[in-house]
């Protein structure tokens, strides 16, 4: 197997054991672990629309995001989009780069645009649970773009393939981690906050 498709099932098996054994119980835990569950379960199945092969879990995840946006979506809504828009430009440019100077491409292509990927998202949203979402709509629409620029350069016409689904797994990943260093960094505030009106009072 090719180490994109390695990244998404080890990433996506990893995720769900963090979310059903180490999750409190609750609406979010549940739907979290049937998504990655379908995500992982749907990976290897096409249909064909349009012409283009569209993979199982990329149809997921499009109605996962529209469903996430219409609960996140509540105000500042072009501002929002041209956040999005930014991250589905850095996608596809990032592939354009890569097809026609790859030189410039020096560590593993799904490490190095996911940095990417996360950094924008760190820079443009504030709270954690737009960040989740707006970075998976703006990869959505990014691989959506990417796919008309590789179908008119390659007649490649896949949507949603393994290297997708890696570099957005990949991503997400590096969401959480930077969301449990935001909080061991509020308790340790919080510890050396309280010591320190102790030792004042």
């Amino acid at each position: 197997m090719e180490s994109a498709g390695l990244y998404f099932y080890f990433l996506g098996w990893i995720g769900w054991i963090i979310i059903t054994f180490l999750f409190s119980k609750s609406a979010i835990r549940t739907f979290l672990s049937i998504l990655l569950l379908s995500l992982l379960a749907g990976s290897t199945t096409h249909v064909s629309i349009y012409g283009f092969s569209v993979n199982i879990a990329f149809i997921i995840l499009v109605l996962t995001a529209i469903i996430l946006l219409s609960k996140t979506l509540k105000q500042r809504y072009v501002l929002h989009y041209f956040s999005i828009c930014t991250l589905s430009l850095a996608y596809v440019c990032f592939v354009i780069f890569e097809i026609y100077d790859p030189v410039w491409i020096f560590i593993d292509r799904t490490w190095m645009l996911s940095f990417i990927l996360l950094y924008i998202t760190l820079l443009l949203f504030k709270t954690k649970w737009e960040r989740f979402v707006f970075m998976l709509t703006g990869v959505l629409q990014g691989e959506i773009l990417n796919s008309f620029v590789l179908n008119s350069i390659f007649s490649y016409s896949v949507i949603g393939s393994f290297d997708f689904l890696a570099v957005l797994f990949l991503t997400s990943a590096g969401l959480g981690t930077w969301v449990v260093f935001e909080n061991i960094t509020v308790y340790l505030d919080s510890i050396i906050q309280k010591r320190v009106r102790e030792r004042q009072g």
